[in-house]
């Protein structure tokens, strides 16, 4: 969810190949990593990733160290690099954050509300909590709660930079207007 909201991701294939390594046992056994991570940048290399629980992998780091060698050799071979995401990295309140947001997926938002809130939002200079904005744009409660809605679909779509540092809230500010170009 977090590699699929990121802007810098062009593409996210789960499960993307299988590899055999030799287990402590001597025999051969199959892994497939859990992603492979493409950027829009020629320059940043596709991530070959492996999510894991911290627990798991500090109680059975021998039997997981000859998965993550075959993953280790399999990107070097492919011009790509090997990462260990555990929950620790995952989880967390941008991820909270994103979870909300994607409640908002369903919402539509005509083509004429979105240009008048990205047009109105333009028109301010620097960050401004969504209240805030709302405030003046909004007449009533009633559209002020349709807008709110409007806000974090926005924000879904990456129409708009909201801070997501700090739980999502009307207080959450609104750092700017992205053009999608």
């Amino acid at each position: 969810m977090l590699m699929e909201f990121d802007r810098r991701v062009n593409k996210l294939v789960s499960q993307p190949i299988e590899l055999v390594y030799v287990d402590l046992n001597g025999r051969k056994q199959r892994y497939t990593p859990d992603y492979l991570v493409y950027f829009n940048t020629e320059s940043q290399k596709p991530i070959l990733v492996e999510v894991k629980e911290r627990v798991e992998i500090e109680s059975d780091f021998e039997k997981l160290r000859l998965k993550f060698k075959a993953g280790i050799r399999a990107a070097k071979a492919n011009d790509w690099i090997f990462k260990i995401y555990d929950d620790t990295k995952i989880r967390g309140l941008l991820l909270e954050n994103i979870r909300k947001l994607k409640n908002f997926s369903a919402h539509s938002v005509t083509q004429d509300d979105r240009a008048k809130l990205l047009t109105s939002l333009q028109s301010f200079q620097g960050p401004l909590t969504v209240k805030e904005f709302l405030e003046h744009f909004t007449a009533d409660r009633n559209e002020y709660l349709a807008n709110i809605n409007r806000i974090w679909w926005l924000a879904l779509q990456h129409d708009i930079e909201l801070d997501l540092t700090k739980p999502l809230s009307e207080r959450t500010l609104i750092l700017g207007v992205n053009t999608h170009e």
